[in-house]
């Protein structure tokens, strides 16, 4: 959700704001030897919801996610309903990993989640509980 690191990889994408997927956390259910820790990943959890940005995307920038995310050998694409700040539901597609574990992510890798958190102006109360996150 970094907008910095999102330009990288889709160019031409476009952001359409924030987005909550309820009854999913986050995790970290793959080790990432790139980031040198865990690689973030929605769990289902009834309890919880996980905010993230919503991207208007085209073919080209899926195959070019598709190619960095590690599909379908580390993660899969799979469709879910969010619903952006006005609370309207939308179709999206998301990734989702091929879980090994649960493993803390690096440091610098929470920052550019962060980075992302605060780029979209996430829920203050969700920020919070991204900067609580324990990492290696």
């Amino acid at each position: 959700m970094d907008p910095q690191t999102y330009r990288r990889r889709c160019p031409k994408a476009g952001a359409l704001g924030p987005a909550r997927l309820p009854r999913y956390r986050l995790a970290f259910t793959r080790y990432s030897r790139t980031r040198r820790g865990g690689s973030a990943d929605i769990v289902p959890d009834e309890s919880s919801e996980v905010w993230g940005v919503l991207y208007e995307v085209g073919d080209d920038c899926l195959a070019s996610m598709d190619k960095v995310e590690g599909v379908p050998a580390a993660y899969r694409r799979e469709r879910v309903t969010v619903f952006g700040r006005e609370g309207d539901p939308v179709q999206a597609v998301t990734y989702v990993a091929n879980r090994t574990g649960e493993f803390l992510p690096s440091a610098s890798y929470l920052k550019v989640i962060l980075r992302g958190a605060r780029a979209y102006d996430l829920p203050a109360e969700y920020v919070r509980a991204l900067e609580q996150i324990e990492t290696l």
